[in-house]
């Protein structure tokens, strides 16, 4: 399915671009560190790459914020960071908070770095069938795919909220065995994450990844 790139507005929703505009927490970074204390912190989805691959480097657990219920369950955490060196500011965090956490990423539903390919791992390599465009030659960019086996992290596509609704813009920020993946609106940062199968996504029009290039 191909469909055009589309805008709307949501509410009051601020612009994803406005400096005003606050990240919505998509993953939780936590851990004890050499001494035993607990850290944990919250990460939005522009850092998620990032946040993980640091997580990795000290041994720390992520996972993934899929719904209202483990926002709520994490509000009280702090933001963390993240810097060009690869690693993350994770602060400390009560023992109490800290097994919370340990309980929340062991609930099945939990989407964790074991049961996900996150963006840290950067988009796989397109399938054999997206290795150029129908009829022509050249690499693909996977921000782009041109069919829904390219599908990959960090993939720019089209989802919709229903029948009512059109489509518009969202990058997969994680994908799960068996064909699901977690989204992001890319123009609205601050609203919930999303799960969507891949033939429930649309693919942006062959000509998207040049007009953003250009």
């Amino acid at each position: 399915m191909i469909a055009d790139t589309a805008r709307k507005t949501k509410g009051a929703i601020i612009p994803a671009e406005s400096p005003l505009a606050k990240p919505m927490p998509a993953l939780v970074v936590f851990g004890v560190d050499k001494s035993g204390k607990p850290h944990a912190a919250w990460f939005g989805v522009t850092d998620v790459r990032l946040a993980t691959k640091a997580a990795d480097t000290i041994g720390f657990r992520t996972f993934v914020l899929c719904d209202e219920a483990q926002r709520a369950a994490t509000a009280d955490l702090p933001q963390g960071r993240v810097f060009g060196s690869g690693r993350a500011f994770v602060p400390f965090v009560a023992r109490e908070v800290y097994e919370r956490l340990q309980a929340l990423a062991d609930e099945p539903k939990c989407l964790t770095s074991s049961s996900i390919r996150v963006v840290a791992q950067g988009p796989a390599e397109p399938a054999d069938d997206d290795a150029g465009c129908p009829g022509g030659s050249g690499p693909v960019d996977p921000r782009y795919p041109r069919s829904w086996a390219g599908i990959a992290n960090g993939s720019l596509v089209l989802i919709t909220e229903g029948e009512d609704d059109g489509w518009y813009e969202a990058v997969v920020v994680a994908s799960k065995p068996g064909g699901e993946f977690t989204l992001q609106w890319r123009d609205w940062p601050d609203l919930p994450l999303l799960v969507r199968r891949r033939d429930e996504m649309a693919l942006l029009h062959p000509n998207a990844a040049a007009a953003a290039a250009a």
